[in-house]
C-alpha cells in the first residue's frame, strides 16, 4: 500500500558548469577537462551536501558516469551521506543523435562504474538536457533492459527546442514496458505548459513562484520532482567566454545567491528522494 505521508522529490543533477553547457555554447577546451571539472563539483557538492544536512533533506543525485571514473571519491561522499545516487548517462551528452547500441553501451558503463564508486545499486536515470523525446523513445527500451526501474527525462512541453514531449501524463506514470517515468513538473499558463521544475527555472522565476507550486501540489496530494545544479548551489561556476547577451543572462542570473534560495523551499515543504517517493507512491516496490 501507498505511503500516505506526502513528499516531494529533491534531485540533483551532477555536472561540471562548462561541460553542461558544451553542446549548446562554444566552450573552450581547456575549461572541459576532468581535472577542472571535478575540483569545481567538489567545491560545490561540499556546499549542497551540507544544506541538505541543515534542513535533514535526503535527495537523489544523478551522476554522470565519468565522474565515477575521475572522481569516484565524490560518488561514495554522496553516497555515504544517505543519498541516492542516479544515473546521468556516460558523459553530458544529449541522447538525441546517439544510436541505441551508443547509447546502450554508455548506459552500461556509467552504470557499473557509479555503482562500483558508491557500493550500491543504481535503479534511476535522467538523460543530459532532459534528451529523450518523441524520436527517441527507444530508448526507454535500452533502460528497463539495462535493469533501471524509474526514468526522469521526460518534461511535459512543446515549448523548447531541445526537449519535450507534449503528450505524456503530468504526473508518474508507467510505460508499456514496464518502466516507470516520473517527469519534470509543468505549470499552464494561458493553456501553455511552462517548465517550472527548477534549474535555470528557479533562478529566472521570482522564488515565491516555485514555492506556490510546490505547496499547490502538496495541497493537491501530488508529488513532484524538483532538480538543480551543484553550481546553482555552490560558489564555482566559470565564465565562459564570447557568449551572447541572452545567453549570458539565463545561464549566470542569480547564481550567486542558489544556496539562499533553495534553503528558504527547503525549510518549509517536505522532500526526500526519487525512490522514495515512488515507494510512498505504490509505484516501487520498499525492497527496490
Amino acid at each position: 500500500m501507498p505511503d500516505t505521508a506526502f513528499v516531494h522529490a529533491l534531485t540533483v543533477d551532477v555536472e561540471g558548469f562548462a561541460e553542461s553547457h558544451a553542446q549548446s555554447v562554444h566552450v573552450e577546451d581547456s575549461l572541459l577537462g576532468a581535472d577542472v571539472n571535478d575540483r569545481e563539483i567538489a567545491a560545490n557538492l561540499s556546499v549542497t551536501l551540507d544544506l541538505f544536512a541543515e534542513h535533514q533533506r535526503r535527495a537523489t543525485f544523478f551522476f554522470l558516469g565519468r565522474i565515477a571514473r575521475t572522481a569516484p571519491d565524490l560518488v561514495r561522499q554522496v553516497a555515504d551521506a544517505g543519498h541516492e545516487i542516479g544515473c546521468h548517462s556516460l558523459f553530458h551528452r544529449r541522447i538525441t543523435g546517439q544510436t541505441p547500441a551508443e547509447f546502450r553501451l554508455q548506459l552500461a558503463t556509467a552504470r557499473k562504474a557509479l555503482e562500483d564508486a558508491s557500493g550500491g545499486r543504481v535503479i534511476g536515470f535522467r538523460a543530459p538536457d532532459f534528451s529523450i523525446g518523441a524520436g527517441n523513445k527507444w530508448a526507454f527500451d535500452e533502460l528497463a533492459a539495462g535493469g533501471f526501474l524509474y526514468d526522469s527525462s521526460v518534461v511535459p512541453t512543446s515549448l523548447h527546442d531541445v526537449y519535450g514531449m507534449a503528450t505524456v501524463p503530468r504526473g508518474i506514470f508507467r510505460w508499456p514496458n514496464g518502466l516507470i517515468e516520473f517527469p519534470l513538473p509543468v505549470l499552464k499558463v494561458f493553456g501553455q505548459a511552462l517548465p517550472i521544475g527548477g534549474g535555470g527555472y528557479f533562478r529566472l522565476y521570482p522564488s515565491s513562484v516555485t514555492r506556490s507550486y510546490f505547496r499547490t501540489q502538496m495541497t493537491r496530494g501530488t508529488p513532484s520532482v524538483f532538480y538543480i545544479h551543484p553550481y546553482e548551489i555552490g560558489p564555482q561556476a566559470p565564465r565562459l567566454p564570447g557568449l551572447p547577451l541572452m545567453r549570458r543572462f539565463r545561464h549566470y542570473i542569480r547564481l550567486g545567491n542558489g544556496r539562499e534560495r533553495l534553503s528558504r523551499l527547503l525549510r518549509i515543504l517536505p522532500f526526500t528522494t526519487m525512490s522514495d517517493v515512488l515507494k510512498r507512491s505504490g509505484f516501487l516496490e520498499k525492497s527496490d
